[in-house]
């Protein structure tokens, strides 16, 4: 591979990267609100000029996910392997096609479902974005995204729940059972009785158990930091800053003596290392 092919897969990685950091935060935005946009009519009963409006504003949103993802598959080098990476991605783009949509629901149940079906790839991605903003304390978003889960997982519940016997017969009711579940303080008083709801109950206890972990650990090193009087020890990226530092010291020492580049290099490496430079 030449030398020319290496750094045109470097400007396209780079490009790349430059993208997804552009687009993360609008993309989980537009995650976020096909939360409603889907969610709402399982909760409620809408009139037909209400959920054409809704249905309209969810394929602008599809159409947005379909365009970003096929513009990073297309600067991905390899393709395949990064389609599977972001599987939730194309299970939006290819769950959420409109004529698949369209083609499919034949009845209000079978609607209901479809519409769980698009909503879940949505679940999927704004848990991967949390567990991305975990690593960097974006409280106010995991709190936001905790919320969104538990709304859509109460619509899913109701979806599968209904009249089947459970005491989920309206949205009310298992919202409240939601809050319970992912609280992991059920009551009991009401339960899910068919495979599909029990899934998703188990999927909201461990939302539940991860997300107070989380806040666990987040008091606890607000504690440590706050009893530390605000002191710090050193952490990795200090010492990358720090390196970063010393190697554009040594390439300064190179460019100004280059007829002694070794000299000076020796006598950098050794005020790093505090002590005097050997003599001669």
């Amino acid at each position: 591979m030449s030398a020319s092919d290496v750094k045109r897969r470097e400007e396209r990685a780079e490009l790349l990267r430059r993208f997804e950091g552009a687009m993360e935060w609008p993309m989980l935005f537009l995650a976020l609100m096909m939360i409603p946009l889907l969610g709402v009519p399982l909760a409620i009963d809408v009139d037909s000029a209400t959920s054409l409006a809704l249905e309209g504003v969810s394929y602008v949103i599809w159409a947005i996910f379909a365009v970003e993802l096929s513009i990073r598959t297309v600067l991905a080098e390899h393709r395949l392997r990064y389609l599977l990476k972001y599987w939730y991605d194309v299970a939006i783009v290819v769950v959420g096609f409109p004529l698949v949509a369209g083609g499919i629901a034949r009845s209000a149940r079978i609607a209901r479902l479809l519409r769980l079906l698009r909503l879940l790839p949505f679940v999927a991605l704004i848990w991967a974005s949390t567990r991305s903003m975990m690593k960097h304390r974006g409280l106010q978003w995991i709190v936001l995204a905790g919320i969104a889960v538990v709304f859509a997982g109460a619509a899913g519940v109701w979806a599968f729940e209904d009249e089947q016997g459970g005491g989920l017969n309206d949205y009310g009711t298992t919202l409240w059972w939601a809050m319970e579940t992912v609280t992991t303080v059920g009551y009991g008083d009401n339960v899910p009785v068919t495979p599909e709801g029990r899934g998703v109950a188990v999927f909201l206890m461990l939302i539940g158990i991860a997300f107070f972990s989380w806040v666990t650990a987040n008091i606890a090193a607000f504690l440590v930091e706050f009893g530390g009087g605000g002191a710090r020890g050193v952490t990795t990226h200090d010492l990358m800053t720090k390196l970063e530092e010393l190697e554009s010291e040594i390439k300064a020492l190179r460019a100004e003596r280059p007829e002694a580049g070794g000299a000076a290099v020796e006598t950098a490496t050794d005020d790093v290392r505090g002590r005097e430079p050997a003599a001669d």
